[in-house]
């Protein structure tokens, strides 16, 4: 209610932060559009505003239009390039920089050495990036209930009691949508009795969701290791895009640490490696079409496609490449 109540008198305007690549100057402006953002962002950096790309501070996410800065929270920190400059993200300006600190396992020890490391660097960025993550030491990561961190949970239904509880029912969200668009395909697409076949293919589908609990496992941190895509803590990891093996440019988060990160991962995708709607529903659509009589849907082989890590990654918006694909399955891949 109060975000609300203030977005009404401020006119939609939100506060941010402004950086240019070498963080020789920084300030902070207010911006209600993503023109206003470059328009107040270049001047306050005397750059031109033709020669600007804005990413994240955060990953190096490029910033190109209102819908994305919508996304984004108050206080967000953004990088004003020029031409021919790069941002690779904090993430792997902070594994350059911990590849040069002695192991260690209390968090006092490590912060001390952060700092004993920041005061031999004269690199201003990596200064700000050292700064970043002993601003992350300082969240309250471990905290799971939500007495424990009400402001973790600002905006959140009351009914969700842990973190734990709400990135489940996150994961489970993304998941029900891979069910909903898949449906809405196939009722759009199929005709007669391939649509009727699909759509109780699909209820089979949503009773073995049901027994997976709709694979909430994926971002809950207190599910058995081998299920869920983060670590103990909470730390995700991007797998990098459909046709790479890794993420080349570390990109890390933790939402489980504030409510800045939390709504971070909202961008973080959950990516078809094999697309499901330009490949996977309409080569399901063509097996209903062709698939002998003496054969039937793999359903199994559909489930795994459509919901489960064997075709799914995690992966940062920047890593997300939205271009086509070539197509990998035929519609025999689909019976048995």
């Amino acid at each position: 209610m109060l975000s609300r109540l203030i977005a009404l008198f401020t006119g939609g305007m939100k506060a941010y932060k402004v950086q240019d690549l070498k963080r020789t100057a920084r300030y902070g402006i207010t911006a209600k559009n993503f023109k206003e953002l470059l328009k107040k962002g270049a001047e306050k950096l005397k750059i031109p505003e033709d020669e600007v790309t804005i990413v994240l501070e955060d990953d190096g996410s490029v910033v190109d239009s209102d819908a994305f800065l919508k996304t984004l929270p108050t206080q967000t920190v953004f990088v004003f390039l020029r031409n021919g400059e790069q941002w690779k993200g904090a993430g792997a300006l902070i594994h350059d920089a911990l590849q040069k600190l002695l192991n260690c396992t209390r968090k006092s020890q490590l912060a001390e050495q952060i700092r004993e490391f920041m005061e031999d660097d004269d690199s201003p960025s990596k200064i700000h990036v050292m700064s970043s993550y002993l601003e992350m030491l300082g969240t309250d990561i471990k905290s799971e209930q939500r007495y424990e961190n009400e402001d973790w949970f600002e905006g959140i239904n009351k009914k969700y009691k842990t973190k734990s509880d709400l990135m489940k029912n996150s994961a489970q969200t993304r998941i029900r949508s891979y069910h909903t668009t898949a449906k809405d395909q196939i009722e759009k697409e199929a005709k007669g009795h391939t649509k009727e076949l699909l759509l109780d293919l699909l209820e089979e589908l949503t009773e073995e969701l049901k027994a997976n609990d709709f694979h909430g496992h994926y971002f809950d941190r207190t599910a058995p290791a081998e299920k869920r895509l983060c670590d103990r803590e909470g730390w995700f990891r991007c797998q990098g895009a459909f046709d790479v093996d890794k993420c080349e440019l570390l990109h890390t988060i933790n939402p489980y640490a504030s409510r800045g990160y939390r709504q971070l991962f909202g961008l973080w995708n959950l990516d078809h490696i094999i697309e499901k709607s330009r490949e996977v529903i309409p080569t399901l659509i063509e097996a209903a079409k062709q698939k002998p009589k003496y054969k039937d849907i793999n359903w199994k082989y559909v489930y795994n496609l459509l919901f489960t890590a064997s075709n799914l990654k995690l992966v940062q918006i920047a890593c997300h490449k939205k271009s086509a694909r070539e197509g990998t399955l035929k519609w025999q891949d689909f019976c048995r």
